[in-house]
């Protein structure tokens, strides 16, 4: 199942990075999404650059044939490899979210363009639910969650700009 979402920041591309990479604002992205408990890891000197999030979440609000595969709660997993910037400032990253013991993952990529003040940010990938039967009802059901997820994090990203 295809997911994309577009959202943009009233803020240069370098500082959408710097923000990107601060673990204070990856905390509250993590916490911004309701994570029960959550934690981060950024290695800004790897190749590629990498972000790191693991997130517990509760599994209320699933369809209740749902929540007797996954459980009470949910691990998730998200890594971010990011490119190095182009003469423009622009940046790449790949993105992979997966849950801790389940055959259900989003992976795409991250396409962050600047034009002056402003940059946008866009993010495009497939989400794939392997489970025999019901991969398909999985994947329905996981879908509004990961658009929600992306949401919350522009505005959160929104809110750290702004002050």
């Amino acid at each position: 199942m295809q997911i994309e979402e577009t959202w943009s920041y009233d803020a240069p591309a370098d500082r959408v990075f710097e923000m990107l990479f601060d673990p204070a604002f990856q905390e509250s992205k993590c916490a911004a999404t309701g994570a029960l408990s959550h934690s981060v890891q950024i290695d800004e000197q790897a190749v590629p650059p990498t972000i790191e999030t693991r997130r517990e979440m509760a599994t209320d609000g699933l369809p209740d044939n749902v929540a007797r595969i996954v459980g009470k709660t949910l691990h998730i997993v998200e890594i971010q490899r990011w490119s190095e910037p182009a003469g423009d400032g622009s940046r790449t990253a790949d993105i992979d979210v997966s849950i801790d013991g389940l055959p259900i993952r989003y992976a795409g990529k991250i396409q962050m363009t600047t034009d002056g003040d402003t940059t946008s940010m866009h993010v495009s990938g497939d989400l794939k639910a392997k489970i025999p039967l019901v991969g398909g009802k999985v994947e329905s059901a996981a879908a509004p969650a990961i658009s929600e997820g992306v949401q919350i994090e522009a505005q959160t990203g929104k809110k750290y700009l702004a002050g």
